[in-house]
């Protein structure tokens, strides 16, 4: 019998569920996939086939956190009318708020991708697409409004947003402050920050700034430089004819 689209989210959310269960109870290292297939009540060539490594169940729940934030985030019937800051700064305290119930987990992912380096940054930043969509939308739309003017390389201020995100995330893994107070100022502090690059002329004019130094400067010591390494390349190959023949 066909098994619907939905009946494998629901069995995926399941073995998902089960599986960070098992990581907080026991660690990373010491949880194994038979384990999680037995406590999530499917057979073990089930468990491989939705999450072939453990590595993927923490990218796969990244990504669900993604989702679930996109879906809180649509349920806001006004969130239209938020300012750019605000939209923002509600998309990271939601889903950090999403983690919290599973903020052990998050710490042991936080510490193999920054201390035990046995998760990779790179593939924790290939579940991004989703957030950084969100983000792009964001500001596109603030562009639009006439909230802000259109930033230079807008196409990867939702990339540096989601750096950004990684940085505030391990931050709250390690604030310990009562409520994380530490964390929400953190967040408070630093987006008034990129609010006030956004909404002023000064990222505009640190790139016109960098491309008359790149023209002016850098690309013309890069164009002597290059003939320079031309006329030498050129004398080591007369002096290479001359020494062998």
């Amino acid at each position: 019998m066909k098994i619907s689209q939905d009946a494998k989210e629901l069995t995926k959310i399941k073995i998902l569920e089960a599986g960070v269960e098992l990581i907080i109870e026991k660690g990373f290292k010491n949880a194994s996939m038979r384990e999680m297939a037995k406590n999530a009540g499917v057979s073990n060539p089930t468990i491989y086939n939705y999450f072939p490594t453990k590595e993927q169940m923490l990218y796969t729940y990244i990504e669900l956190k993604h989702q679930q934030t996109q879906e809180i985030l649509n349920a806001i019937e006004d969130f239209h009318t938020y300012t750019l800051r605000e939209q923002l700064q509600t998309l990271i305290e939601t889903e950090l708020e999403l983690y919290l119930e599973d903020r052990e987990f998050m710490i042991q992912i936080a510490d193999m991708v920054f201390h035990s380096s046995s998760l990779k940054l790179e593939s924790l930043y290939a579940t991004n697409r989703l957030f950084t969509d969100m983000v792009g939308e964001m500001i596109a739309i603030a562009i639009e409004a006439g909230e802000i003017e259109t930033p230079p390389f807008e196409e990867y201020l939702p990339k540096l947003f989601w750096d950004y995100f990684v940085v505030v995330v391990a931050y709250w893994v390690k604030d310990e402050s009562e409520s994380f107070e530490n964390t929400t100022q953190f967040i408070d502090h630093s987006m008034g920050v990129i609010e006030a690059l956004l909404q002023s002329n000064l990222l505009n004019k640190a790139s016109e700034l960098g491309m008359f130094l790149f023209k002016n400067h850098l690309l013309s010591s890069l164009t002597r430089f290059s003939t320079k390494q031309s006329r030498f390349t050129k004398m080591k190959r007369k002096l290479g004819e001359v020494f062998h023949g």
